[in-house]
């Protein structure tokens, strides 16, 4: 027995507290082994898209806090009851599933899939008590597929752990747990492709990789790589791959394309992509009479398989696989074997090496090699189109950043119509949002990957007169430019598709799940603060709430009139009602408006299309000559007229807030203002994004502002026309787009 063994061991662990969040390294308790469980010192783990995946919890039951890990290499440090084959000191892969050596499946030739060690990825806990056995002071840790090798120290059943080698490198076999026996075995066990074949392979990540070098040991003649991103055709020639096929280069299906590469088709395919579309070309590529489809991705839940009868009774045959068809323990020693005989090289699998405290940047090397998808404006006023699009790292002073949720504004829809504007085609449109830098150029020191942040359309550069002033925001390096669709500093974009540049849209591109913007235009904010609410403050919101609160500034007991009820304006008058305004006057030429801004404390309507005479007289009569602020948010001349000569005399204060046309002109009389009215003009409420945004996410969180009440529709990505529609039928008042839906 070990010095430790029956006693609790204390150690680091990368634990995932949050969904998507980065892993915190903690000291975690970790409880001796119980029955038929083993207790072993991780040497060494690797990163899997599995773990990815169920860290990102998109769609599946969140388990939190959690830690994550399984494929790996250690040495058992202790035995619990009942464990015979296994004794410390013994080297072993840890794997996500198991072999318990008693269930049918385990007993049987033809499965690996045991009753009961089956991967449960819901599971949190051990099977013996039902109970984990990781602990941070008396906090419960949940395990992730019974393995959790993210921990110096983990607990594993006796059932999912393989005894290999002792002369094995762990530091290398260490990816055999998971992706690379998958994709080796569901060739080498499954596909069985006879020396000469010609095969093809669906998806070029590791596990196709591992399915290709399946083929290449098998002595494949041909293997045809089939991928949307180019730039894996290159890697994969090492793994053994011939040929490339990039489905969007072809205007056929791809099944049609590789059947006339091959004489009727290829002798076996397997399919790592879990794209059903992926799948049905995989079975239908392959030949009559012999043709073997071999299944490994994961499809989404609600995908259906279709496919003609005929391509079945014409003697092709379909497969799946789990796990490449391997047992566990029965099975991977003789893997590591290969590996030790130079039949399987698995150093070309490796890519980086990082310490366990910088594991996180393991999630950014994957997430930044992943396929990003993007909505792309590529003609005016067309609709958008999800792209999969290349986004370089940052460069000096920029952020890349991870976007959660965005929202539609009237601006994207204004600039994307390009009415009367400088068209900037093809784009990326975007500017309200919310998101988690990823990570940062150089020269940035105010953020770190992990932080929450608002992109905003204009900056901070908190150097020039204007940032210095407490007076303006009107930054003078990072002022808006909606013409402008590269970042500054190199004149480049960072988005692109085939090389072809994609351009940004005001600095901030939101429409992308991964965007870079510069460091000045990005408001740090309380990691509290819920993501999808907050993200609607990084343009109208704010606009709106600063126009009245740091322009306006009514007193309480005052009386306020908001001209125009979109987003903007209610947020004018939301602001008044946080100031205390008595009456608030709203004026819009819609009355369907009239009811929904009652909820913002909106008193009192005026439509002018009610009355024959100006409007300025209408609520004049009203307040006893005119109100103490109003708030104008149409962008109409005549609107803004009405707004500045609507207020008292002696203290009344105008604030416009909309954007005129570029050949309107302001016309009063000069008297309105010698009579001490006052009028001015707003931009982004007079608020600095990155000193003044973090107390605006402060009051929602103080309860003073109130966002739910703005938020009335909700769409995934892949919906994000729906987003346009609502707003052109004037139905929303803001649509997020969730970027994991």
């Amino acid at each position: 027995m070990t010095s430790t063994a029956d006693q609790v061991i204390r150690c680091r662990a990368a634990v995932a507290w949050e969904a998507g969040k980065p892993l915190v390294i903690e000291e975690v308790e970790v409880a001796p082994p119980q029955a038929m469980e083993v207790r072993l010192k991780i040497l060494y783990t690797s990163l899997c898209h599995t773990d990815v995946y169920f860290w990102e919890a998109k769609g599946q039951t969140p388990v939190f806090p959690r830690i994550f890990g399984h494929e790996a290499s250690g040495i058992v440090e202790s035995v619990g009851e009942g464990v015979t084959e296994l004794q410390p000191g013994d080297h072993v892969l840890p794997v996500f599933t198991g072999e318990c050596k008693e269930c049918r499946h385990c007993k049987s030739d033809e499965s690996n899939m045991c009753d009961l060690l089956r991967i449960n990825t819901d599971r949190g806990v051990m099977l013996n008590d039902g109970k984990t056995r990781f602990s941070i002071k008396g906090q419960p840790i949940y395990h992730f597929v019974g393995t959790s090798t993210f921990s110096e120290y983990t607990v594993v059943h006796v059932g999912c752990l393989a005894k290999i080698n002792p002369e094995a490198p762990l530091d290398k076999v260490c990816v055999l747990s998971c992706g690379i026996s998958t994709g080796l075995g569901a060739t080498l066990n499954v596909a069985k492709p006879s020396k000469g074949s010609s095969v093809a392979i669906f998806g070029l990540g590791a596990v196709g990789l591992a399915a290709a070098e399946g083929a290449r040991i098998a002595g494949a003649s041909r293997i045809i790589g089939v991928d949307l991103n180019p730039k894996r055709f290159e890697e994969a020639k090492k793994f053994g791959v011939t040929e490339f096929v990039n489905p969007k280069d072809h205007d056929k299906p791809v099944q049609e394309v590789i059947a006339e590469m091959t004489n009727g088709g290829v002798d076996r395919s397997v399919e790592c992509t879990g794209n059903i579309n992926a799948m049905i070309s995989a079975f239908e590529c392959v030949h009559d009479g012999w043709g073997v489809a071999v299944l490994v991705g994961v499809p989404n839940k609600d995908d259906a398989f279709k496919t003609h009868p005929m391509n079945l009774l014409n003697e092709r045959t379909l497969k799946g696989t789990f796990f490449g068809n391997y047992k566990p323990r029965t099975d991977l020693p003789s893997v590591v074997e290969k590996y030790m005989n130079k039949e399987l090289e698995l150093e070309k699998f490796i890519t980086h090496e990082a310490t366990f405290s910088e594991i996180n940047k393991a999630f950014d090397y994957m997430l930044a090699g992943e396929g990003l998808r993007s909505a792309v404006a590529w003609e005016a006023g067309k609709p958008l189109v999800i792209e999969e699009v290349e986004v370089a790292p940052p460069q000096a002073m920029e952020v890349r950043l991870k976007i959660l949720f965005t929202a539609l504004c009237h601006t994207d829809v204004y600039f994307w119509e390009a009415k009367g504007q400088t068209p900037v085609f093809p784009r990326i449109f975007g500017h309200e949002a919310a998101g988690i830098v990823e990570s940062v150029g150089e020269g940035v020191t105010e953020l770190k990957p992990g932080d929450h942040v608002l992109p905003v359309f204009t900056g901070e550069c908190k150097e020039c007169r204007h940032c210095r002033s407490e007076e303006s925001n009107m930054c003078d390096l990072l002022r808006i430019n909606t013409d402008r669709g590269v970042m500054l500093n190199d004149g480049k974009s960072r988005f692109s598709i085939k090389g072809k540049p994609i351009y940004h849209f005001v600095g901030t591109s939101t429409f992308s799940e991964y965007t870079v913007v510069h460091v000045g235009c990005l408001a740090k904010i309380n990691p509290e603060a819920p993501l999808d609410k907050v993200c609607i403050l990084s343009c109208g919101v704010s606009t709106g709430l600063g126009a009245t609160l740091n322009v306006a500034k009514p007193k309480k007991g005052s009386t306020v009139a908001i001209f125009g009820l979109g987003a903007v304006g209610l947020s004018a008058a939301e602001g008044a009602r946080i100031a205390g305004a008595s009456r608030i006057i709203g004026v819009d030429l819609n009355p369907s408006r009239f009811d929904a801004a009652k909820k913002f404390g909106v008193t009192e309507f005026v439509n002018p299309k009610d009355y024959d005479r100006p409007v300025q007289e209408v609520i004049a009569e009203m307040t006893g000559g005119g109100v103490d602020r109003s708030v104008e948010c149409t962008g109409n001349i005549n609107a803004m007229i009405s707004a500045f000569e609507c207020v008292h005399d002696g203290w009344g204060v105008a604030v416009l807030v909309g954007v005129p046309n570029k050949d309107d002109a302001f016309k009063t009389h000069p008297m309105n203002l010698l009579n001490e009215k006052t009028l001015k003009g707003t931009f982004f409420g007079n608020y600095k994004p990155r000193t003044d945004l973090p107390s605006v996410v402060e009051m929602y969180m103080n309860k003073e502002l109130e966002l739910e009440k703005f938020i009335t529709h909700e769409v995934s990505l892949q919906d994000i026309n729906k987003a346009f529609d609502y707003m052109l039928k004037g139905e929303s008042l803001r649509c997020i787009i969730r970027m994991d839906a």
